[in-house]
């Protein structure tokens, strides 16, 4: 089987998830009664469902199948890392497709979490007093539609103010 057979409607996956759910009570030999009456994809997909969530799949007389079906609803979306402005990791948040993750600093200076460059330099800030002109040249490049926000330390110091 392929991978465009495996790819399952969340629909037609959810509606046997429901059934599968209240026949977990059931005894095995019933449940794999059940299962060999489905046909084709039904019974690849109740199949799939029944190893994840049976509590003693090898007890389950199931017919054996290429490959699992994946679950719909499990999607796999990247995450990028949130640490506090000591380094340590405080959580992760799910990446936007097409936007760069950015963390503003405690002066509000921007930069980016994959690679630390700075991307917009805020006035006043250390960066900006080391480096006069700096932000003159940095800041017009930087386009917010472009960025995903994933921490923002100055609110923690304008709440303790």
């Amino acid at each position: 089987m392929n991978h465009r057979q495996a790819a399952v409607s969340k629909a037609e996956y959810r509606t046997l998830d429901n059934r599968i759910t209240c026949l977990l009570a059931w005894p095995p030999h019933e449940i794999s009664a059940w299962v060999q009456m489905l046909q084709g994809h039904q019974q690849l997909i109740a199949c799939s469902i029944l190893r994840r969530r049976h509590p003693r799949p090898a007890q389950l007389n199931l017919p054996t199948i290429g490959e699992e079906v994946p679950d719909p609803f499990q999607v796999n979306r990247p995450t990028v890392p949130v640490t506090s402005a000591d380094g340590r990791l405080l959580t992760k948040v799910h990446a936007v497709p097409g936007l760069t993750p950015v963390v503003i600093d405690v002066d509000g200076t921007i930069r980016c979490v994959n690679t630390g460059r700075t991307l917009w330099i805020a006035p006043g800030s250390r960066i900006d007093r080391t480096n006069p002109g700096a932000a003159d040249q940095r800041n017009p490049q930087y386009k917010p539609s472009l960025h995903q926000v994933v921490a923002d330390y100055r609110q923690h110091i304008e709440a303790e103010e």
